[in-house]
């Protein structure tokens, strides 16, 4: 098993939540088959655990509504970012916790809001799309934003989305997993993409907000070119800079950042 490319597919679906370990320690996490080298809150030993505990579950279950409930229903850690009720497919009649909605705008308070009652038929659309397609990288991508939209459990859907995007497209045998955006300015613009999906209902919008969801994500080459995982040894005269970031966080302040960059390999801490 290839622990540097699952690391990075790990590190790929922990990205969602905040997760805050590593590549680096998430290699050592799996090469260990431990949660010791990890940021030691729970957070991040949860999102590592039960991504691990999804992968398992679907590659047993196979692509299938049965498979995309099982992803979720192992998200079953001790964590505010794990569902309620993992693998319960929501229904808002009869449960609060099951009545859910996503800000799009925090300024505005503009929502978007799923449908209250999701059932098996509605993810047997998204699989049955995907099994009658041609199977290409783009319809798995396909089957992630169909999910993500769907918003079928408590918490954890877009993991979850992820992961069965994944294992419709069989990459878990390859090892050439589908990963979001590495730069952080893509993802940034991936995500607002994906909010503008959600928000449409016209046919025509979706498919022009998909396509550059596609545009944005790393080809088969990027991948590869990112898949090296090294150590900052340290070596080298290092400089610290103050950095500014220029998005601001939700308390609408702008974090001082300092960082130490390693001269003569160009590494960052």
């Amino acid at each position: 098993m290839d622990n540097t490319a699952l690391a990075r597919f790990i590190s790929s679906i922990g990205s969602l939540n905040g997760y805050g370990s590593s590549l680096l320690q998430t290699k050592h996490a799996l090469d260990l088959n431990s949660s010791t080298p990890l940021n030691q809150d729970s957070d991040d030993v949860a999102i590592f655990e039960d991504a691990l505990k999804g992968i398992t579950a679907v590659r047993r279950v196979g692509f299938s509504v049965d498979g995309i409930i099982a992803i979720n229903k192992a998200f079953d850690s001790d964590s505010d970012e794990e569902p309620n009720w993992p693998g319960h497919l929501r229904n808002a009649y009869y449960n609060e916790d099951d009545r859910i909605g996503i800000i799009l705008d925090e300024k505005s308070h503009r929502t978007y809001m799923p449908p209250e009652v999701v059932g098996r038929n509605d993810l047997q659309k998204i699989v049955d799309e995907y099994m009658t397609s041609p199977k290409k990288e783009k319809d798995a991508w396909r089957v992630f934003v169909r999910i993500a939209k769907l918003q079928p459990f408590q918490d954890g859907n877009k993991r979850t989305a992820l992961i069965a995007a994944n294992a419709a497209y069989d990459t878990f045998s390859r090892e050439n997993y589908l990963v979001l955006p590495f730069d952080e300015l893509d993802q940034t613009d991936f995500m607002t993409t994906l909010m503008r999906y959600y928000e449409t209902d016209n046919q025509d919008e979706e498919e022009k907000y998909f396509n550059r969801l596609l545009s944005l994500l790393p080809s088969d080459r990027e991948r590869i070119l990112h898949k090296p995982i090294s150590p900052d040894d340290g070596s080298g005269k290092t400089i610290t800079f103050n950095l500014k970031p220029q998005i601001r966080n939700r308390s609408g302040k702008k974090p001082k950042i300092t960082r130490k960059i390693d001269l003569k390999t160009q590494k960052h801490d």
